[in-house]
């Protein structure tokens, strides 16, 4: 009954809303200051939370952990899952209705690296490990790798196994696909059309139906990127290159399984000779690639030009009936040697560390039709900065709600302050803030402050809304939210 009137409460609110509602948990968590986190599950089933903490200090690995959440947004557990060495972690992925922990073990005695899927039940309890995969492998350095990726719905599990290259050959590799219960639906050896190297990028993906999708780099020893996106049903590999004549090179994509279970990726490309993405590489338009749910037949390949760009990172892409919408950000990086601390001698001191910043300055929200060409560039300003977070603070949230793409982030407050805005120079306190655009025409609201935006961790003013581009959508009018500070971070629901 408390959980039905939570989710009434929360649909009361929705249903008179102008503007985003937001409802928070009580959990004062310390911050997980990941670079990867994300979202797993279902309210009825329990909301895991995956993340990655990058190391630091002294510390070498990064640290693992899987939190799972109630209906109510409260906490069930959280666990760390860290492995050592960092080379047995695999990944971590949904199956079957709950959280599943992959990672490998290499016995030089049975001469095989072998891969286990562990699951994390909703009360914390972890199974029985299953070994699940191998590869033959006479010593450590020569254990080879594993790629993991589940369907959205849960209900299938694709696993790469590659050996260690071998020099002069073609790059051979092991398509594996499961059910939610772990059974062998099929398995085959497949060879690509291009030569092993040291370092291999093989990302997989497959849809609800089981056809497999591997987003794979095929030049890793050139500066430029090129790609190629396979599909695998069990029967046939095929290759669908890419395609970005002369100069262009790829510089940053998204990539998505659509509703209706095409992979598609979409990005920018430059066609200068050097590519550093945030340190001035001039972009000179946007590709989009997307192949049929069924593996047999590319549906897009389109290359759109468009007025020079600069310094775009792609951040998410949308689906919008049979519109793609193309989520980037425009920022700047800066460094320079980091600042000594003067009750530090200087030999413990790192000579070689530097200070990073970043700058936001733009979000852009590309909208293209059916067959992949462009319908609009919309652009809406931002002011965001941050220092040595892998610009993780100035991350926002999009996503299409109520037939509105709402973009939500954090701007300087005076912006909004027309007695200030004028005279204030330099930075300004944050506040949350929205616009919504409308995602057949790409017009653009303008943007308001979030009048209802409640304080998150105590302060007078609205909290700062960070790192909020972590989100689940559950419906047309609800999401789940990540917001955090440095002292701690919280998960709330957003109602439209």
């Amino acid at each position: 009954m408390k959980n039905l009137l939570f989710l009434l409460l929360l649909t009361s609110l929705v249903s008179f809303a102008q503007e985003p509602q937001f409802v928070w948990n009580t959990a004062n968590t310390k911050p997980n200051l990941d670079i990867t986190s994300k979202f797993y599950g279902t309210l009825s089933d329990g909301i895991y939370i995956y993340n990655n903490i990058p190391p630091s200090g002294t510390e070498f690995n990064p640290s693992i952990t899987v939190e799972c959440f109630n209906e109510k947004l409260d906490r069930n557990f959280k666990k760390n899952i860290t492995v050592d060495p960092l080379e047995d972690f695999v990944n971590v992925v949904y199956l079957n209705k709950k959280a599943f922990h992959f990672k490998s073990l290499f016995s030089k005695d049975a001469g095989k690296n072998t891969l286990n899927a562990i699951g994390i039940n909703p009360d914390g309890s972890f199974d029985k490990p299953i070994a699940i995969a191998g590869i033959n492998a006479e010593k450590l350095s020569k254990r080879g790798r594993f790629d993991v990726a589940s369907s959205p719905d849960g209900k299938k599990l694709v696993i790469l196994s590659e050996p260690e290259w071998i020099k002069d050959e073609n790059e051979k590799i092991t398509i594996t696909l499961y059910n939610e219960k772990l059974e062998k639906i099929w398995s085959s050896e497949q060879t690509y059309a291009y030569p092993w190297t040291r370092a291999v990028y093989n990302e997989p993906f497959v849809n609800n139906d089981g056809t497999v999708f591997i987003l794979k780099k095929t030049d890793m020893k050139g500066e430029g990127n090129t790609y190629s996106i396979f599909s695998f049903n069990g029967k046939s590999l095929k290759e669908f290159k890419v395609q970005l004549d002369g100069n262009k090179k790829a510089i940053t994509l998204a990539k998505a399984i659509s509703p209706e279970g095409n992979f598609t990726i979409a990005g920018y490309y430059t066609e200068d000779a050097k590519v550093k993405i945030g340190f001035g590489t001039a972009y000179h338009g946007s590709f989009i690639s997307s192949i049929d749910k069924s593996g047999e037949s590319a549906k897009i390949m389109a290359v759109n030009p468009f007025e020079k760009r600069k310094d775009i990172v792609a951040k998410s892409l949308i689906f919008h009936e049979n519109k793609f919408i193309l989520m980037g950000e425009e920022f700047i990086v800066n460094s320079k040697s980091a600042e000594r601390d003067p009750k530090v001698p200087l030999g413990e001191q790192d000579m070689f560390a530097r200070d990073y910043s970043y700058n936001a300055m733009r979000i852009y929200a590309d909208g293209f039709d059916a067959a992949g060409k462009t319908l609009y560039n919309t652009s809406i300003k931002k002011d965001n900065s941050s220092k040595n977070d892998f610009n993780r603070w100035n991350s926002y949230f999009s996503s299409v709600m109520k037939g509105k793409l709402y973009v939500i982030f954090n701007d300087e407050k005076y912006r909004y302050d027309e007695k200030k805005k004028a005279i204030v120079f330099g930075s300004s306190p944050r506040i949350a803030v929205y616009a919504t655009i409308d995602p057949n025409t790409g017009v653009a609201a303008e943007t308001r402050p979030i009048a209802n935006f409640p304080p998150l961790f105590g302060e007078k003013e609205p909290g700062m809304y960070l790192h909020p581009d972590v989100y689940m959508k559950l419906n047309d009018n609800q999401c789940i939210i990540k917001a955090e500070n440095t002292d701690l971070y919280r998960l709330g629901m957003v109602g439209f």
